[in-house]
């Protein structure tokens, strides 16, 4: 592996004061803070004494120290959130201690709106950046399981597409569509400052005798009632300070933490949902379908007629229910002092519309921090521990050559029954029981038992969290440490007994697989707030970044069982001639980068921002590691403006931005740089008369490979009507990659068919628009309000080097071999990939299922849908 190293530079706090010499004269202050309406003590005041680096924090009860502030006359100014600030002038002398009481005046002014971005916060009004911020409570409707389904139509140029009905089901997210063919697309989680590995949790699907399911949600473990917000970063300008991780979008996912300004608080929040299929395939039943083969008997043959059973199954019903979903949290949130907390529990299980389908969450957060030394350190801790069991249903991601439960669901013969008179499962083609099945008899397979007898279950442990210190070393200059970890271990656990369809023709199949990662990350930041001015505001951060993941796994799959009464728990108990060998694998790669930001912004109307960081991956091939991102924007106010405070359009917020920028993209598995092999039975070779397994080419490497880049350019106007009441967003933006990452073609002869090479180039532009509208609204409870938000995007691909064209997307099924959804050419859009087609409309306008496999070559009618 190649690795990338460089010096993480220690910045301590400690090391940066420059003390005099000899003893400093100092004193102490000390006193109360109170509401001056209640006469009230208020806690978690802040009293600074300005000039100095000496703050506080009021305690409980109001009260106030200051130890070792410098003698002399000083300004000391108490303030608190919503109440207006008290400055007053205070002469401390060698030794003494002076006494400085204030009372506060509540302040009715709304607050300014505070948004998370990269490594910070800033205010709504200075970013200038495509950003966009949801309120997690108010987009938490119905039942989400994750994330991802809070976002689900509430931002412009965020695309997400369910993969499958599954409960946490994975999700295609496209922030501003894709950028890249191969490599991935998936945005960036960061939650509370950490960022995650976009990986899937769970082991991959057994895929035995049918393609496996797609994987779920890597989100799956954090309770959505925990999130305090979601800000999503678009352009390159917002995502530069995240570098080559930033190359498809950020989604920066912000927990709750305790209020000090509130009372301690205990919550309890339960529901209980209910889902089923909202429609049907309209499947003919047993009676339809018998009177169909019995009226084209001549046609079909008399094996149809024969086939025929005396039953009439609906195997759609037969699989599916009322899926119940029942959710719980407890919270309990506070303050004591210089500590603010929030706790939680949360208990989910969510079952699946269709039989053997669900999720069951177990999970524990704790947000914490303290104030120490006069409120010059701050200490954050933000902890998750999650169990999650996921249980999938025998699904296929595909036609497949025999097809899953879904593919057997509508192909399987209604005049069927579930079960046969001895209580057994039916199966066609048998005489009594699985195991006096003929092979070929088990190609088409009772969806029923699959659900009931087919196991394949996946708990996950996932831990997630971090801590954070946060020391003022000199006044408006901090020194920031995070250490982040994300750990989970997920084994997949499947099982076919012999007397199912599927297991009767491996003798019983047991499968144990173990999937591991590891992800730490050590940020280090330095923020230096001066002040300039009155009408000028400047926040300059500079910071390192490292990010080591370490993942690991092994699979064992056994046949051959004499009982299944072991299940998956005694692979042993199998036949190992006959079955497969074991397999294992771990890979490592590190991410160091070095980043800076400068905010610039001068009488609440001209905001800039500037954002350089520079990354090294060990992804990538040696000398071409490194690489710098850059970002500048800008954005003007109009509506702070002289000529602006006429204007009849009651035009409360009016603001022009444009963004410019560079991102990279790393996003492919580690060591394709290197010539991998691997064992192959296909390649023995006898020593000593022995024949010897020996090693094969799994991968040709590439010295050369390098970032894959794109420089994006955003323009965007930020309105607001009626004070606010209406307001929204216009963007238009235009992305251009090159040096795509693709998995192509190598020319033969040769050890493997493909290699990753840097080829071609790709264009995306779009425009996005929101609009926000508080409808109605009585007193500060009572409110009604609604939003619609609307993306355009085109993308196109304007080379592929010296190829015509690539193929892309296999297509599985019956006589789908060797076969392509999608062939990618220069000038061609990247859409969605479609398969082939499993339905026709015969010369009666009627829709039908078209079979050809032995026995079951028959039409299975369709009722067709009414006209009107």
């Amino acid at each position: 592996m190649a690795v990338v190293r460089s010096f993480a530079p220690i910045l301590m706090g400690a090391l940066i004061f420059a003390a005099p010499l000899g003893a400093q004269a100092v004193g102490n202050v000390s006193g109360k803070v109170v509401d001056s309406a209640s006469s009230q003590p208020l806690p978690n005041a802040s009293v600074i004494v300005e000039g100095t680096a000496s703050r506080t924090l009021t305690r409980t009860d109001g009260t106030y120290d200051l130890i070792g502030v410098p003698a002399g006359t000083h300004g000391v100014r108490a303030r608190r959130i919503g109440y207006g600030s008290s400055l007053q002038s205070v002469t401390v002398t060698a030794g003494g201690s002076t006494t400085v009481n204030f009372t506060l005046s509540p302040r009715a002014a709304v607050l300014t709106e505070m948004v998370v971005t990269g490594y910070g916060a800033q205010r709504r009004e200075a970013i200038t950046g495509a950003v966009a911020k949801l309120d997690a409570d108010v987009a938490r409707v119905g039942t989400p399981t994750n994330a991802t389904q809070l976002m689900q139509g509430r931002v412009a140029g965020v695309q997400i597409i369910q993969n499958n009905g599954e409960p946490g089901a994975g999700n295609q997210i496209r922030i501003r569509g894709g950028t890249s063919i191969s490599a991935s697309n998936d945005p960036l989680y960061v939650v509370d400052g950490v960022p995650l590995q976009n990986e899937s949790t769970t082991p991959g699907a057994a895929g035995v005798a049918f393609n496996p399911s797609l994987p779920r949600s890597p989100l799956n473990a954090i309770n959505v009632n925990d999130i305090e917000s979601i800000t999503v970063l678009k352009d390159a300008s917002a995502t530069a300070i995240y570098g080559s991780r930033g190359a498809n979008g950020v989604i920066l996912i912000q927990t709750k933490r305790g209020d000090p300004n509130k009372p301690a608080t205990m919550e309890y929040e339960t529901y209980v949902g209910a889902a089923s299929p909202s429609t049907s395939l309209g499947l003919a039943n047993g009676n339809e379908y018998r009177a169909f083969v019995q009226a084209n008997a001549a046609t079909l043959g008399a094996g149809a007629v024969a086939a025929l059973g005396p039953a009439n199954t609906d195997w759609e019903k037969e699989i599916t229910r009322t899926a119940i979903t029942h959710n719980h949290n407890f919270a309990f949130s506070g303050a004591s002092g210089a500590t603010q907390y929030r706790a939680s529990l949360n208990y989910m299980d969510k079952e699946g519309v269709v039989q053997g389908n669900g999720l069951k969450r177990y999970q524990g957060r704790l947000n914490a921090r303290n104030y120490a030394l006069n409120g010059r350190l701050r200490l954050g801790l933000n902890l998750m521990a999650a169990r999650v069991n996921n249980e999938f249903p025998p699904a296929e991601n595909g036609g497949g050559f025999l097809g899953g439960l879904f593919t057997n669901m509508a192909i399987y013969n209604p005049t069927y029954p579930v079960l046969r008179a001895n209580g057994q499962f039916f199966e066609a083609g048998c005489a009594a029981t699985v195991a006096s099945c003929p092979a070929s008899a088990q190609d088409v397979r009772n969806p029923v038992a699959m659900v009931k007898q087919i196991q394949d279950r996946a708990p996950e442990n996932r831990l997630l969290g971090d801590f954070t210190g946060t020391l003022t070393l000199v006044e408006n200059l901090s020194s920031q440490t995070t250490v982040g970890i994300d750990n989970s271990n997920s084994e997949r656990r499947t099982f076919a007994p012999k007397s199912s369809a599927i297991g009767a023709a491996f003798g019983g199949f047991a499968r144990q697989a173990q999937k591991n990662l590891q992800n730490v990350n050590f940020q280090q930041l330095l923020t230096y707030t001066p002040h300039i001015s009155s009408s000028s505001d400047l926040e300059v951060v500079g910071g390192y970044e490292y990010t080591k993941l370490d993942n690991n796994g092994f699979e064992a799959r056994m046949q051959g069982f004499i009982t299944d009464a072991f299940g998956v728990d005694n692979l042993g108990a199998g036949n190992a001639a006959n079955s497969p060998v074991p397999t294992s694998y771990h890979t490592e790669s590190a991410l160091a980068s070095f980043f800076g930001r400068a905010n610039y912004g001068w009488n609440h109307k001209y905001y800039l921002t500037g954002v350089l960081r520079r990354d090294g991956s060990s992804r990538l091939a040696p000398g071409h590691q490194w690489a710098t991102f850059p970002a500048l924007s800008a954005s003007w106010r109009l509506s702070e403006e002289d000529f602006m405070r006429s204007q009849p359009l009651h035009l409360s917020t009016l603001a022009l931005r444009v963004g410019w920028g560079k991102q990279g993209n790393q996003a492919v598995q580690p060591y394709q740089t290197q010539l991998l092999l691997r064992s192959d039975p296909g390649a023995t070779y006898p020593f000593g008369g022995v024949l010897t397994t020996g090693l094969r080419a799994a991968q040709v490497g590439n010295p050369d490979l390098k970032w894959e880049t794109a420089t994006q350019t955003n323009v965007g106007i930020d309105y607001g009507l009626l004070n606010d009441r209406i307001s929204g967003s216009i963007e238009y933006y235009i992305k251009d990659t090159k040096d795509l990452l693709l998995d192509v073609s190598v020319p033969q002869p040769a050890v493997v068919a493909t290699r990753i090479e840097n080829i071609g180039s790709l264009q995306n532009k779009g425009l996005e628009a929101n609009i926000d509208g508080q409808l109605w609204h009585s007193g500060s409870q009572k409110s009604i309000s609604g939003g619609l938000v609307l993306a355009v995007e085109r993308n196109k691909v304007t080379s592929l080097g010296d190829r015509p064209f690539i193929n892309t997307g296999f297509v599985n099924g019956q006589g789908q071999s060797n076969q392509y959804s999608e062939r990618i050419m220069i000038g061609q859009p990247i859409g969605t990939f479609f398969g082939p087609k499993f339905i026709r409309v015969n010369s009666a306008g009627q829709q039908v299922w078209l079979l050809a496999r032995d026995a079951w070559a028959v039409s299975r009618q369709i009722r067709p849908k009414p006209t009107s």
